[in-house]
């Protein structure tokens, strides 16, 4: 089995940016769950972002887990998500931050994929800029 991975900004101003990942589990012979891919490179941004911030997580993962974490030495998981109808809201109690030895950027891992299994995602940020 392999997954195969689609990241797209849907949105990159100059304070906010929204992330989209989608993937699918497809029929293959080996099992291949994606380990710790980037899903935000924050220097990639438009303008580049110093850091980000999480203020929301939406969407749905069928058929598997999907993990977030902030790229740091050893990464650091915030997030493991599973089900339909995924909606985190982090702008009452605070953006996640990343921890101060992360360079921001965020990474994605997958577990328990079968052949059919899906995720869509999406990730609104708060940009720090430089």
């Amino acid at each position: 089995m392999s997954t195969s991975l689609t990241i797209s900004k849907t949105y990159d101003g100059p304070r906010r940016a929204v992330i989209q990942a989608s993937a699918r589990a497809v029929d293959n012979s080996a099992p291949d769950d994606l380990v710790l891919a980037t899903l935000v490179d924050v220097s990639a941004m438009t303008p580049p972002a110093e850091s980000v911030r999480v203020t929301h997580i939406t969407g749905e993962v069928q058929g598997g887990t999907v993990e977030l974490y902030w790229a740091a030495v050893p990464p650091v998981r915030f997030a493991v998500l599973t089900g339909n109808a995924l909606r985190f809201d982090y702008s009452n109690t605070g953006p996640l931050r990343a921890p101060a030895d992360s360079s921001s950027d965020i990474l994605l891992s997958t577990s328990g994929f079968t052949p059919g299994s899906t995720f869509m995602i999406q990730i609104e940020l708060l940009k720090r800029v430089v």
